[in-house]
């Protein structure tokens, strides 16, 4: 026997593995497990503006589709060989919404191809080091967004006063425009929020002012 023969005997030896019934059911119950721990974990972690239950049960059907076709892929060489071809003409045109959905994805095919090798205690371990990943990063502490106030009044004289004003009772401030015409002053200012209802009293009892606004976004907010 040549040394060619040799590695075309180890290649093909290496795709007869025993598919049994047995296996198949194992296999294709494991990963639906995950799937639907997957499922419950997404529902939880996830921000409601952004969840889709389509795109959730999807993570699922993907863990189970997965593990079939690696369970094919270990069964044939000529079927593996077609995988490859069929997988690389496919070509997925949704848009992803969130960088963490992405990651979802991309965990619930992890789960398939680890259950279809057969490592179920991998995959399990997988799943809890990632669920806690998830959720002690979703506690810690994010850092606050700017906001913006939009501040209308009489006089140069007021603007200063104002400015002053808005510095006492925020953590930090900053005057990004001033506008000045004969009658009005408009300030734009940009802030790290303090004590909001002492901002409030500040703004609401200056005679000096005629009107204000106050835009803050937090993109963080869960309805």
């Amino acid at each position: 026997m040549t040394f060619k023969d040799m590695i075309k005997t180890s290649v093909l030896n290496s795709f007869l593995a025993d598919i049994t019934p047995y296996r198949i059911a194992i296999v294709l119950a494991v990963s639906l497990l995950l799937g639907i721990y997957v499922f419950m974990v997404y529902r939880m972690a996830v921000n409601n503006e952004f969840y889709s239950k389509d795109f959730n049960r999807t993570l699922v059907l993907m863990a189970v589709v997965t593990a079939a076709i690696v369970l094919a892929v270990q069964s044939n060489l000529v079927i593996s060989l077609g995988m490859v071809g069929a997988l690389s003409i496919v070509r997925y045109r949704t848009a992803i919404k969130s960088s963490l959905d992405l990651f979802f994805l991309f965990w619930a095919i992890s789960i398939g191809i680890i259950c279809g090798a057969g490592l179920y205690l991998l995959s399990i371990a997988l799943c809890i080091v990632v669920t806690l990943g998830l959720f002690i990063t979703g506690k810690m502490a994010a850092p606050v967004c700017l906001g913006l106030l939009v501040i209308n009044c009489d006089s140069v004289e007021s603007a200063g006063r104002i400015i002053d004003g808005v510095r006492s009772v925020t953590r930090f401030s900053r005057l990004k425009n001033k506008t000045v015409s004969s009658d009005n002053v408009e300030l734009i200012l940009e802030y790290k929020p303090g004590d909001e209802k002492k901002l409030d009293d500040l703004l609401s009892s200056d005679s000096g002012i005629r009107k204000y606004a106050i835009m803050n976004y937090d993109r963080e907010t869960r309805i």
